[in-house]
C-alpha cells in the first residue's frame, strides 16, 4: 500500500463523478435510504427463534448463516450453524436427542448421593 503522501491527488472534478465528495462542505443533502439486506432470511430466523424456547436463532448478515444458541443447561455452549433452516432445525432435532440421550446414560449408569 502506498503512502499516503505518494499518492497524487485527482482534480475535484475527476472525483465528483464518482461520488468521492458527496459529504463534502457545502453540498446539498441528499438522502440515504436505509438498506435491509437478507430481509426474507432475518424474519424467517426471527419465526423459528418464537417457535423454538429452547434455542436461540438468529440470521449472520455477514456469514449469511443461520445460528441456534442453547437455551438449556449444558456443560459446554452448544452453537450450531447451516445455510438453511431446514438444515439448522435438522441440527437442532439431533442435538436435542443426543443430550437427551446423554443425560439418561449418565443419570442411570451414576449413583445418587
Amino acid at each position: 500500500m502506498a503512502h499516503l503522501k505518494t499518492i497524487a491527488r485527482q482534480p475535484e472534478k475527476e472525483r465528483r463523478g464518482h461520488g468521492a465528495a458527496r459529504h463534502a462542505a457545502g453540498r446539498p443533502w441528499t438522502r440515504v435510504y436505509r438498506r435491509y439486506w437478507d430481509a426474507e432470511k432475518r424474519m424467517a430466523a426471527a419465526r423459528l427463534d418464537e417457535a423454538e424456547p429452547a434455542w436461540a436463532v438468529s440470521y449472520g448478515l455477514g456469514s449469511r448463516r443461520f445460528y441456534a444458541i442453547a437455551a438449556w443447561p449444558v456443560p459446554v455452549p452448544l452453537v450450531l450453524d447451516a445455510f438453511s433452516l431446514d438444515d439448522l432445525r435438522d441440527l437442532m432435532r439431533e442435538a436435542e436427542l443426543t443430550a437427551a440421550t446423554s443425560r439418561r446414560v449418565r443419570t442411570s449408569g451414576e449413583a445418587l448421593a
